[in-house]
C-alpha cells in the first residue's frame, strides 16, 4: 500500500506497530536495569542473571525490530503492491 500525501495518517499500520513494539522494548530494558539492581541489592545472583538474560534477549529483539522498521519505512517490506 502506497501512502498518499493527503493521507491524515502518514504512518502505515505496520510502521506504527513496529514503532510501538520498539517503544515497549525500550521501556522494558529500563525496567530490567532496575530489576537487576534490585536482585543484586537482595543478594540474588540467580535473579540478577535471569534479568540480564531477559534484558539481552529484548535488546537483540529491539535491534532486529529497528531493521524491520527501516525496511518498512523504505518500502522494502510490507508493500501489498509486490
Amino acid at each position: 500500500m502506497q501512502e498518499k500525501s493527503s493521507d491524515p495518517h502518514p504512518l502505515s499500520d505496520l510502521a506504527y506497530d513496529w514503532i510501538t513494539l520498539m517503544q515497549n522494548k525500550a521501556q522494558a530494558l529500563l525496567a530490567y536495569d532496575q530489576y537487576i539492581k534490585d536482585a543484586e541489592a537482595a543478594g540474588s545472583a540467580e535473579c540478577a542473571a535471569f534479568f540480564r538474560k531477559v534484558h539481552d534477549s529484548d535488546k537483540a529483539q529491539l535491534a532486529e525490530a529497528k531493521q524491520h522498521l527501516v525496511a518498512v519505512l523504505q518500502g522494502k517490506m510490507g508493500s501489498k503492491s509486490s
